[in-house]
């Protein structure tokens, strides 16, 4: 049985340790206070001008889509000093095509993550924007989340969509696919139709060495844990490598984890997941509902999940690819990092939330991310 007072000095030793971190990590990222002015400098997430002005009330909302003869709505959870969903919108968000396809079928809403607006859910029930978001899982930005009939959720999306993916997402649902099958799936079929399926061997690195036969949890260990499922041969995967994971600080703060590296396409190897289940790599990303690689998924010294980054991480404000270190991606990672280090979510549900009052505690970097 783990003690409290343990988990009191590791606490210590973390804040300790981290501090040291983040000081050897001040020439790649900037500590800020406070929250970012708007400046040219500083992403800015505004809704485009198509967005629907909603009614602050999702049943009529709703209704007023399907009575137009659409699937339903589309709602976008972000927050304006979000680098991720500025990208979102200067890229997908910004093809024509996709606009017509996406409002020929949904009414987009644009929400405010740190809204104290009153907002009434697809229950009836009254509640604060913020919270509403937490209750929708739209735990970091853009989040987006697609309702049809009734209010039920169609797909959810965590993160930058860049605008090829976007449009495999619209097919998935225009289609009905989504009736009948997982996005990871659908995904998956078209990748090995289009004959881009990856093959190859991961990129090595003893950071990651912990064996995957050890990450049952259903004893508690020591250290939270950090899954990196990658695919062979996978670009995305070695940007990762190069822009963020080769700098030595971010390596000292991930030796605070116990990490371990998947192959998600590894159908074969057999693993005992934190919860006790055999299973292969493959079969435990589909259970896990990933569509991205690499994908990061973090759980609690219990083995319950407690974060993910399922999506591109490693992009500029324009949604173009960083494949080199990078102060603004560093910082975004080192916040996701603490977040889980410090246990953010057990006192703040909502990342952006409990970023901003770290910022202004002055403990958090990469604040616009």
């Amino acid at each position: 049985m783990n003690s409290p007072h343990r988990y009191q000095r590791f606490g210590v030793f973390v804040s300790t340790f981290v501090l040291t971190v983040i000081i050897g990590l001040a020439p790649l990222m900037t500590v800020r206070a406070t929250e970012p002015p708007a400046s040219a400098d500083v992403a800015e997430w505004t809704h485009p001008a198509w967005f629907k002005e909603s009614l602050l009330d999702l049943r009529a909302d709703l209704e007023e889509a399907r009575s137009a003869g659409k699937m339903g709505l589309l709602l976008v959870f972000g927050t304006r000093s979000c680098s991720y969903c500025q990208a979102f919108g200067a890229t997908t968000l910004a093809r024509p095509e996709i606009v017509a396809r996406l409002r020929a079928d949904f009414d987009v809403i644009g929400f405010e993550v740190m809204s104290d607006e009153e907002v009434v859910d697809f229950q009836g029930r009254s509640l604060w924007a913020k919270d509403f978001a937490v209750q929708e899982k739209a735990r970091f930005t853009p989040t987006l989340v697609f309702y049809g009939e009734g209010g039920h959720t169609l797909l959810r999306l965590v993160g930058y969509v860049p605008p090829e993916r976007f449009s495999l997402v619209l097919d998935y649902l225009q289609g009905g696919w989504h009736e009948r099958q997982g996005l990871r799936d659908f995904l998956m079929a078209r990748e090995a139709a289009s004959g881009a399926a990856e093959r190859g061997q991961l990129r090595e690195d003893p950071l990651f060495a912990l064996s995957a036969q050890k990450l049952d949890r259903r004893q508690a260990a020591t250290r939270p844990l950090l899954v990196l499922f990658e695919r062979p041969n996978c670009p995305a995967c070695e940007r990762l490598h190069l822009a963020v994971l080769g700098e030595t600080p971010m390596r000292d703060l991930l030796r605070l984890f116990d990490a371990v590296q998947l192959d998600s396409t590894d159908a074969r190897t057999r693993i005992v997941t934190p919860d006790g289940t055999e299973t292969s790599p493959a079969a435990w990303g589909e259970r896990l509902g990933l569509i991205h690689a690499p994908a990061l998924v973090f759980f609690d010294e219990q083995g319950r999940e407690v974060m993910r980054s399922d999506s591109e991480l490693l992009i500029d404000g324009k949604g173009d690819a960083i494949r080199e270190p990078d102060p603004e991606t560093v910082g975004n990672v080192v916040a996701r990092l603490l977040y889980v280090l410090e246990r953010g979510y057990l006192e703040e549900p909502q990342f952006q939330r409990w970023r901003a009052t770290k910022m202004r505690e002055g403990g958090v970097s990469g604040a616009h991310r």
